[in-house]
């Protein structure tokens, strides 16, 4: 433990939590935020954790977590109450520390309410529709609860951002009216006397890129995050990501702050917010580059080819980029959808660029409800900031069948769904922990009878996923099998985004860790 003074700092903690607004605040008259913050912390060069949605964030922010180790997502916070017993939420560190505490947390989007926050821990909670008629309750609450710990969250300009675009007229608009509802909450404060003991926080989840977000572009990755009160700083562009308001919530009410643990509880208190606090942030380091030096492609029965590894029987594509689209197994063609490009700089031999540009498109690759192995080389040198899909059998903007992969230049995605649109489920992991630049090698395992998928990263076993009953029986084939992009084709040119890939396989099994050796030793 970091903090064991348990010295309470302050009677009332209040967070204004504004939904898509990132740093765009920058570029629309604020006067109220500006007048608040001006003696306190503010930056604008903190970080949204990936992948910056919602649920991932806002989860970090009140569970002190990266969203890879609470695995909440945006369909999951609004199915299920949230019971997590290893990462307790700041409202349930607080009730336990303080049993008479008021809490109570007043949300736009009710799945925080009740997919983030435990149920049964006495935290009063109200949803309104908009931001106005949100911050008329929070105004009420203030004026007649005085209460100990309030998070508030105003969806305006999340929804406005997907209406107008993000950073158009209509959004800065509406964070400029967001700016006023921030004023009267600090107001209210002001009003019921409480304002000198208390720390107020104002903090965004992220921002977007055209009428989305999710990807680790520059506008959608930086917030904003002040903080004012009577212990705080005078400090600008001080570095935080959104989990760290949960340390910073710890901090105030004098709790225990667990050393950071990125399997774990990982929250910190940000260097130089706080004039008594001076434990050192610690930064991560970036993972190790993993540069490969190009070799000859073998061919398929030479001593060091991929028959003398695995059987024929086992492998249904593989597709070595030789400046075509062939399967080496001759099982699959492919239409080229576009124009793909090849390049001589491959793990093996040549690689190929495709995406934006075009895809390759096959009706022989079938599925089924049978477990495979999908292993691909992607070059994260070149991997666009928002993301990009390298293989699927379905769309990533319509329900279906099947399962989609894709990367960006931080992290992994995958996709996968049953007949039924409500089994959607997607995973996204970062990958910066174990590497910063070069060839990632990435192996999915679908073990469809035991519904679940492997995740190997570099021939390393990096996470298994669980999948609900009804994947064993499903088929993965909504659509033909695409090279380069989702299923719809349009994802990766709508982007502009341009992938390089070397060494698709697939394989009709599910691997183990035998299989995985086999398959680093081929490489080595």
């Amino acid at each position: 433990m970091i903090n064991k003074t348990n010295t309470r700092r302050y009677s009332h903690v209040i967070i204004v939590g504004i939904d898509g607004m990132g740093v765009f605040c920058k570029n629309t008259p604020t006067p109220r935020i500006d007048e608040i913050f001006k003696d306190g912390a503010s930056t604008t060069v903190a970080l949204s954790l990936f992948p910056t949605i919602s649920a991932q964030n806002w989860g970090a922010m009140l569970l002190g977590t990266e969203p890879e180790v609470h695995g909440l997502t945006n369909g999951k916070v609004c199915q299920y109450e949230y019971k997590n017993k290893d990462f307790p939420s700041i409202f349930k560190s607080v009730r336990r520390a303080y049993p008479e505490s008021v809490l109570c947390s007043i949300s736009n989007w009710e799945p925080i309410n009740k997919g983030i926050i435990e149920q049964d821990i006495n935290v009063e909670f109200q949803t309104a529709e908009n931001g106005t008629k949100t911050t008329d309750k929070v105004v009420e609450c203030i004026l007649e609860k005085k209460p100990d710990l309030l998070f508030i969250h105003i969806d305006d300009p999340d929804e406005a951002g997907h209406h107008f675009g993000y950073g158009t007229q209509g959004h800065l608009d509406c964070i400029s009216n967001v700016d006023s509802l921030v004023g009267r909450i600090y107001d209210a404060c002001s009003q019921a006397e409480i304002i000198d003991d208390t720390l107020f926080l104002a903090i965004t989840d992220h921002g977007g890129f055209k009428h989305g977000h999710g990807g680790y572009t520059d506008t959608e990755k930086f917030i904003f995050f002040a903080l004012r009160g009577k212990t705080v700083a005078e400090k600008k562009d001080f570095f935080a990501t959104t989990k760290d308001l949960n340390a910073i919530i710890r901090y105030a009410f004098g709790l225990d702050i667990p050393e950071p643990d990125l399997d774990g509880y990982s929250s910190q208190v940000p260097e130089g917010v706080f004039r008594d606090w001076n434990v050192p942030y610690i930064i991560p380091a970036d993972g190790e580059r993993n540069d490969v030096i190009s070799k000859p492609q073998p061919e398929l029965n030479s001593e060091n080819g991929l028959l003398n590894y695995f059987d024929e029987k086992d492998i249904k594509l593989a597709m070595f980029f030789e400046f075509n689209a062939d399967d080496a197994m001759g099982k699959a063609s492919f239409k080229e959808n576009g124009s793909v490009k090849y390049y001589s700089s491959g793990v093996r031999g040549a690689n190929a660029e495709l995406g934006a540009t075009g895809c390759l498109v096959s009706d022989g690759v079938k599925f089924g409800s049978e477990d495979f192995t999908v292993c691909a080389w992607l070059n994260i040198d070149n991997a666009p900031a928002s993301e990009a899909y390298y293989c699927a059998t379905k769309t990533m903007t319509d329900s279906g069948a099947g399962f989609a992969l894709g990367f960006t230049n931080v992290a992994v995605w995958l996709g996968v769904e049953t007949p039924d649109p409500a089994s959607y489920e997607e995973f996204q992991l970062p990958y910066l922990r174990e590497l910063s630049g070069g060839w990632l090698h990435c192996a999915v395992v679908f073990r469809k009878k035991e519904c679940k998928i492997d995740l190997y990263w570099n021939f390393k076993l990096k996470k298994s996923f669980t999948l609900p009953d009804t994947f064993a029986e499903s088929s993965m084939d909504a659509l033909p099998f695409t090279v380069g992009d989702d299923a719809s084709h349009k994802i990766n040119s709508g982007n502009d985004a341009l992938i390089h890939m070397d060494d698709l396989l697939i394989f009709n099994k599910a691997f183990n860790e035998s299989d995985i050796e086999k398959l680093k030793e081929y490489y080595e």
